[in-house]
């Protein structure tokens, strides 16, 4: 039995509620996320690197994304729990510093950070996420906020061929140096601080580092997407100090180009690291949407 629902003046499904729609949320016009409870037991409140959150993306027309977050490092007592933080605009503007904070323990804690999964497990691929090299089109594309983006070595999106989560990831792509971990995946992002760059490796081979030439604006928005063809080819764009999910996008001044394998499964991610001083900088994620075509036969999020 499907959970599709009808449109009722023209009869026909909710195309968006479908699985074309992997996740779309916005601070302004979406609930606040829902994060699963942490600690595990803990009266401390602590987790260690590597352990699992749930959380759920309430969408704009009632819908329900369910992700996970890994952690990068271990999650103090001293952690913010990830929430949305500061009174919410009516509309959004690029200096409004509010959205979901995912600073996470970087404000006591070095080097500390998360990886995204989108719409289910980048470890074992279903039907929510997976794209698949050949067939599958489609992008990963969000605008985050921060007061310095010093503070961060990595803000970063993109694909990544499915495998174990690899926690040391981060710390490559800030680094521009040094095996990534990933065997195949591309990245568009802040990484090393302040610095526009994209990170690629292809059937583990060594990393591609390109810098852009470009930087971020403090006390800014900064919209990234990584777009994928079916035929495996990657492209990007970005762009500075607009509201969140809005404005022309553009390549980076300088790309190097890349290419899935046919037949690879890959998934949609997002990777963050604080730099190596901890530092009660907000990192604030105020609009992400992911969308793969064509979609999947299933149910819809509501």
């Amino acid at each position: 039995m499907r959970a599709d629902v009808i449109n009722q003046n023209s009869g026909k499904f909710v195309d968006e509620l479908t699985p074309e729609t992997l996740l779309e949320w916005n601070y302004v016009t979406c609930a606040p996320p829902m994060m699963a409870n942490v600690g595990l037991g803990d009266a401390a409140g602590a987790v260690g690197t590597g352990q699992v959150w749930g959380v759920s993306f309430p969408g704009p027309r009632g819908e329900v994304y369910p992700c996970y977050m890994t952690m990068v490092g271990a999650f103090t007592t001293t952690g913010l729990i990830p929430q949305v933080q500061g009174a919410i605009p009516i509309v959004d503007a690029s200096a409004t510093a509010v959205g979901f904070n995912i600073q996470l323990d970087h404000e006591t804690t070095d080097n500390h950070g998360m990886e995204l999964s989108i719409a289910g497990s980048s470890t074992v691929a279903n039907d929510a996420n997976k794209y698949v090299v050949g067939v599958h089109s489609g992008y990963i594309d969000a605008s985050f906020h921060t007061q310095d983006w010093t503070d961060f070595d990595c803000v970063s999106i993109g694909f990544r061929k499915v495998q174990a989560h690899q926690s040391g990831h981060g710390a490559v792509l800030a680094a521009a140096s040094g095996d990534p971990l990933y065997t195949d995946f591309a990245t568009l992002g802040i990484q090393s601080a302040d610095d526009v760059q994209m990170t690629t490796a292809l059937n583990d081979g060594s990393g591609v580092f390109t810098d852009s030439g470009q930087a971020p604006a403090d006390n800014h928005n900064h919209r990234f997407r990584v777009s994928i063809d079916s035929d495996g080819a990657v492209t990007y764009s970005h762009i500075t100090s607009q509201i969140a999910g809005a404005g022309t996008l553009a390549a980076p001044s300088t790309v190097t180009a890349y290419s899935f394998d046919a037949g690879d499964t890959i998934v949609p991610y997002v990777t963050t690291l604080g730099n190596g001083t901890a530092a009660g900088t907000e990192l604030l994620l105020k609009d992400i949407k992911v969308v793969r075509e064509p979609s999947i036969p299933g149910h819809s999020r509501v």
